[in-house]
């Protein structure tokens, strides 16, 4: 792994440093694929048991629907104890537990809590970007593409990952599943579910940090990418294009589910987004479907 191993606890694999903080990280690697596989890297909070089975069906999904080659990385970004070492149980999933909690450097000083929504957006947005940095840690560096995903996605046709690859091969930089149109007038990648190819990125010296409030976690790999002459693809969804549902008629529990569905070129649904899950999962109010719903649907729609 491309990091110092320092003296360290039995329970502890690791110490890596990272914007001048310490993570404590046990890590466990079952699955070794040769490079050309895509790296798959799901973030993710078990605040809660419904947190703990909001990941289980992302982790589900992408086994059901991934017959290609890939290593499942997911980062467990300093959940209860209990709930983060189930998934060293996982034969077919590389896990990196970090046992130290991601706090940004102006949140250091104190032992605070967030105490209002522009600080929770600013530590939540951290925290993911850590876990996106920690997973870069301990991948193959000569990994040919990486895909970000959030735990509350799933993807939900096979063949997604090798349509996402096909579209690096054809001259993008960076793949993803949705154009997020609210930052920029051209918009960038949602780190919620793109593939970058990694040789590029690592050639770039790119990294997934905020830069609040123009740019959240994972944005500047779009707006750098663009700067260094490389193009970007999105697939066409229906939080951006509603009138897209209608066109789902062989898909009736899709078309009527309303979450955001990305669409291939054919205009298959390939991938699905909740969106705030760890926030659904607190049992925050959030308007849209509610966790058990999507968990409910997940099972009997797609995993049965």
């Amino acid at each position: 792994m491309p990091f110092s191993v320092r003296s360290t606890p039995a329970a502890i694999d690791a110490v890596v440093a990272i914007d001048g903080k310490d993570y404590a990280l046990r890590v466990n690697r079952p699955v070794k694929l040769d490079p050309t596989a895509p790296r798959l890297v799901v973030v993710a909070h078990q605040e809660t048991p419904i947190a703990t089975e909001l990941l289980r069906v992302c982790i589900d999904a992408i086994q059901r629907f991934t017959p290609e080659p890939h290593e499942l990385w997911v980062v467990d970004n300093n959940s209860p104890l209990d709930s983060a070492e189930k998934l060293l149980d996982e034969p077919d999933v590389n896990v990196i537990l970090n046992r130290t909690e991601p706090l940004p450097v102006e949140a250091r000083a104190t032992d605070c809590h967030p105490d209002s929504p522009a600080k929770q957006l600013r530590w939540g947005s951290y925290a993911n970007a850590i876990g996106l940095e920690l997973a870069l840690r301990c991948i193959d560096p000569l990994s040919a593409c990486l895909m970000t995903m959030h735990m509350d996605v799933m993807p939900c046709r096979r063949g997604w990952l090798t349509f996402l690859r096909s579209k690096l091969d054809d001259g993008a930089a960076a793949a993803g599943v949705r154009l997020d149109r609210t930052r920029t007038p051209e918009g960038v990648l949602h780190v919620l579910g793109y593939m970058v190819d990694y040789q590029v990125f690592r050639g770039l010296g790119l990294d997934f940090f905020p830069e609040l409030p123009a740019y959240d976690v994972g944005d500047l790999v779009t707006v750098r990418l663009r700067r260094a002459g490389h193009r970007v693809f999105a697939c066409r969804n229906t939080l951006w294009e509603p009138e897209l549902a209608a066109t789902l008629p062989d898909y009736p529990p899709l078309r009527d589910f309303p979450v955001d569905r990305s669409l291939d070129d054919d205009g298959n649904p390939i991938f699905l987004h909740l969106g705030r899950g760890v926030r659904r999962a607190r049992g925050e109010p959030v308007k849209g479907v509610d966790v058990q719903d999507w968990i409910r649907f997940a099972r009997e729609h797609l995993l049965k």
